[in-house]
């Protein structure tokens, strides 16, 4: 097996000594990694490709770590920045046709276009109609229109919801 010796202070990985078992190293590491000294080395059986020392304990940073510590944000999400070296989410408006996050002001934008709100006016006014139609059957029928008459609802909402959408 493969042991793993870290430099403390700048945590690159220095050494690779192959070993029968991580055991028979931490009894003589010195017989395996000559430059061995506890006050300057940390050795471990797993590679990190970003580690760091918490509580003495070398371990692979999270990718909050990665993010605060480091300024990898290109690991940010849509709705993520930081702020006082905390990561704020920001979730996305529900009411948004499509949803574009602005790196600059850390804000969700409306991406969508005119032909956009006119394509999805015309696809809820198709399925408004077929509501209706299925709304008169089960009238013809007796049957319970309760939960088509809230969709009606919700459709009529988003219909006159996205009819207020002004685009610059």
């Amino acid at each position: 097996m493969i042991i793993y010796v870290y430099d403390i202070n700048t945590l690159n990985l220095i050494a690779k000594p192959q070993v029968k078992d991580y055991e028979t190293f931490k009894k003589n590491p010195v017989g395996f990694y000559p430059e061995w000294n506890i006050q300057n080395h940390l050795a471990s059986e797993i590679e990190f490709q970003n580690p760091i020392i918490v509580d003495n304990q070398i371990r692979e940073k999270t990718r909050e770590e990665l993010i605060v510590l480091d300024n990898k944000v290109e690991l940010l999400v849509d709705g993520e920045y930081v702020e006082d070296n905390i990561i704020i989410k920001v979730e996305a408006p529900e009411n948004m046709l499509k949803k574009i996050w602005n790196k600059q002001t850390n804000a969700w934008e409306e991406g969508a276009t005119q032909e956009d709100v006119l394509n999805e006016i015309r696809r809820l006014e198709d399925k408004f109609i077929d509501l209706n139609e299925q709304r008169e059957k089960r009238i013809k029928y007796n049957f319970d229109t309760s939960e088509i008459d809230k969709e009606i609802k919700n459709v009529e909402f988003r219909i006159n919801w996205i009819s207020k959408i002004t685009l610059i």
